[in-house]
C-alpha cells in the first residue's frame, strides 16, 4: 500500500487483473471511503485493518469488473452502501459475462448498488467528506470522476500515460474525446488525477506529457 497524501491510500491490485483501489480517509477520524475495490479483496481488507480504518461507503468510478470485484465483500462485512452511476448499472450486472469474454477464468459476486447517481453532476456528503460526482461518458456510459477536495479519482478515462482504450465492452471514442475536453475545461492543472491504473499525476502535467492523449484529441 502507498500513501499518496496524508489521507489517501493506494492499493495496487495484482490478482487476476491489475487495477488501483483507493482508500480516502477522513482527516480527523478513522472513517474511510473505498473507491474502486478490485480483485485483491484480502489485500485491501488487510490494509484497512492494519491502519484501523472504518469503511463507511464504497464508490465505483464505473461498472467494469476490475472496479467492482470486491464490492459485495465490503458491503457485507462492514454493512455499508455501494454507489454507482445509473448508466453503468447494466454493465456492472453483466460483469461475469465480460470476464468470460476477456478470457479471465474467474467470477465475481455481482453487487447491487444501494444508490445510483443520476445526471451529469451529483453531490454526495458523508459528514465532513464532500464528493462531487461528474459523469463523463466514453470509456463507459456511466464513467465518472469523483472529486474530493483537489483530488480527482478518474477511473479509466485517461492515465498519466495513455488512454483507457481497449476495454470490454468497447468505448465510444467520440463521447470519450468530448468528455476529456470537458474535463480540461472544468478542472484545474493543479488537480491531482488518481486513475484506475498506473501512477497519479497532476492534470497540467498529463496535458503536457501524455503523447497518446494529445494525439487522440487532435
Amino acid at each position: 500500500m502507498e500513501l499518496i497524501k496524508e489521507n489517501i491510500y493506494l492499493i495496487r491490485n495484482k490478482k487476476i487483473f491489475s487495477s488501483n483501489t483507493y482508500l480516502y480517509k477522513h482527516k480527523v477520524n478513522d472513517e474511510c471511503i473505498i473507491i474502486d475495490p478490485g480483485f485483491d479483496t484480502e489485500l485491501i481488507d488487510n490494509n484497512i485493518q492494519k491502519n484501523n480504518l472504518k469503511p463507511i461507503a464504497v464508490v465505483s468510478t464505473h461498472g467494469h469488473f476490475d472496479h467492482i470485484a470486491s464490492v459485495n465483500f465490503f458491503k457485507n462485512k462492514y454493512n455499508i452502501p455501494f454507489y454507482l452511476h445509473e448508466s453503468d448499472f447494466k454493465i456492472s450486472q453483466n460483469a461475469n459475462f465480460y470476464l468470460k469474454v476477456s478470457q479471465l477464468n474467474c467470477k465475481i459476486e455481482t453487487p447491487i448498488p444501494d444508490f445510483l447517481f443520476k445526471g451529469e453532476l451529483y453531490n454526495l456528503n458523508f459528514k465532513d467528506i464532500n464528493l462531487e460526482i461528474y459523469n463523463f461518458p466514453g470509456h463507459s456510459p456511466g464513467s465518472c470522476i469523483i472529486k474530493i477536495e483537489n483530488n480527482l479519482f478518474s477511473g479509466d478515462i485517461f492515465y498519466k500515460n495513455g488512454l483507457g482504450m481497449g476495454s470490454i465492452p468497447r468505448e465510444n471514442k467520440e463521447q470519450l474525446k468530448s468528455s476529456i475536453l470537458k474535463i480540461f475545461n472544468i478542472f484545474f492543472d493543479e488537480n491531482l488525477i488518481l486513475p484506475g491504473h498506473g501512477a497519479s499525476e497532476y492534470l497540467g502535467a498529463i496535458k503536457c506529457n501524455n503523447i497518446e492523449l494529445k494525439q487522440f484529441l487532435e
